[in-house]
């Protein structure tokens, strides 16, 4: 119901789109909010700039849950369970919480207003790491201990053996990744200074917001194009995040 309240406030003037009680029928009909849109020079590279962090940041989590997830299911080495026990820890710490420590990370790496400061920031998840290793123990010791009989190592194992058959689990990862990068306000906003650097959350925030207001419609619509991506990703790996999470859900 809100994501169809956006769509028809999205060709509203805010005078109407802010009337109380709520009206569903734009009156008059108007493209004013996304002209504005395309009005904004910096549009396009919002957009680029939101595409090409929340790529690389699926990219890393991709290789960084993948290959952690194996090394806890599948290898043996001293304090393994302690190790996965202390990270999973991590989940229970609030976000707010890391966000001076990551400050003060990302200034030391003199990487302020760089993109690649929120790539870094975002390389590893702990809930990643969770989903990929409760998939690799799905699969059973079986499956790698007849790899490990025909003599292939454990690097070997994972290429050729853990790998193919994770993409259910990898297309979850990286709707998720994907999702959370797209969407991300409080990071861009602490970390980007420029507003060419900015992403298009802190990008449309920045461009409507006024120093007693702010123009919401716009925003609305900007928001709804926002959207267009991760429907459509989710519409192509949705058979893949189901299967993904329902795998990785059996073995506990």
């Amino acid at each position: 119901m809100p994501f169809i309240r956006s769509i028809f406030a999205s060709f509203m003037t805010w005078k109407q789109a802010s009337a109380f009680p709520p009206e569903w029928i734009p009156n008059p009909f108007t493209l004013e909010n996304y002209l504005k849109l395309f009005r904004l020079t910096l549009f396009p590279r919002w957009i680029i700039n939101t595409a090409l962090v929340s790529g690389l940041i699926v990219a890393a989590n991709i290789i960084t849950s993948a290959t952690a997830g194996y090394a806890f299911a599948c290898l043996k080495f001293p304090k393994k369970n302690l190790l996965f026990s202390a990270l999973l820890t991590l989940l229970m710490v609030p976000p707010f919480i890391t966000l001076i420590p990551n400050y003060i990370l990302v200034v030391k790496l003199g990487l302020i207003d760089n993109l690649l400061g929120l790539v870094l920031l975002g390389s590893a998840s702990v809930s990643g790491i969770y989903l990929m290793r409760q998939y690799y123990l799905s699969l059973g010791k079986e499956l790698f201990e007849a790899a490990r009989i025909d003599g292939a190592g454990p690097i070997k194992a994972f290429i050729y053996v853990a790998l193919p058959l994770s993409k259910p689990a990898l297309g979850a990862l990286a709707i998720y990744q994907f999702l959370g990068a797209w969407n991300s306000f409080l990071g861009p906003l602490v970390f980007l200074r420029s507003p060419e650097n900015y992403t298009l959350p802190v990008g449309l925030n920045f461009a409507f917001s006024r120093n007693v207001w702010t123009e919401y419609t716009p925003i609305i619509a900007g928001s709804l194009i926002a959207s267009l991506p991760t429907i459509i990703l989710y519409v192509a790996l949705n058979k893949y995040m189901i299967r993904g999470v329902v795998v990785s859900a059996k073995k506990g």
